[in-house]
C-alpha cells in the first residue's frame, strides 16, 4: 500500500469513490515531484514542492484539473498536520474550478481530514 493511500484511507472523509479520486491524484502528484526532485516519500515534501506541482508540473491542465489536484494536496497536507504552515504558500488560481484569481468570498469551509496518527 502506498503512503498516498495509507494517509487518505484513514482520514479523507467522504464517500469511498472520492476517497480513491483523491488517492489516484495524489499519487499522480507524488510521481511529479518524484521525478523532479526524487522525493518519494509524502512526508518529506515542503510547501514549495506543492506549489511547483500546481504551478508548473500541471501548467498545461486546464483550471478545474488543477483544483482537484489543490483539493488533494490539501487534504494531503491536513492528514500530514501541515495544512496550517502550506495554507499561505498554495494560495492561487487553482483555488477555483474555473481558474479566476482575486480574494476568495465567503462561503462553507473545507471539510479537511483529521491528522492521522503515524
Amino acid at each position: 500500500m502506498s503512503e498516498i493511500r495509507r494517509l487518505l484511507d484513514r482520514s479523507q472523509p467522504g464517500p469511498r469513490s472520492s476517497v480513491r479520486e483523491h488517492v489516484a491524484r495524489g499519487e499522480r502528484i507524488q510521481a511529479l515531484i518524484a521525478e523532479r526532485w526524487a522525493i518519494h516519500n509524502p512526508r518529506q515534501w515542503k510547501a514549495k514542492h506543492a506549489r511547483w506541482v500546481l504551478e508548473v508540473g500541471l501548467a498545461d491542465r486546464a483550471p478545474a484539473t488543477r483544483y482537484h489536484h489543490y483539493r488533494t494536496l490539501r487534504s494531503l497536507a491536513a492528514a500530514m498536520g501541515r495544512w496550517q504552515q502550506w495554507e499561505s504558500h498554495l494560495r492561487g488560481p487553482w483555488q477555483r474550478p474555473t481558474g479566476a484569481s482575486g480574494p476568495m468570498g465567503k462561503g462553507r469551509p473545507a471539510q479537511l481530514a483529521h491528522r492521522t496518527r503515524r
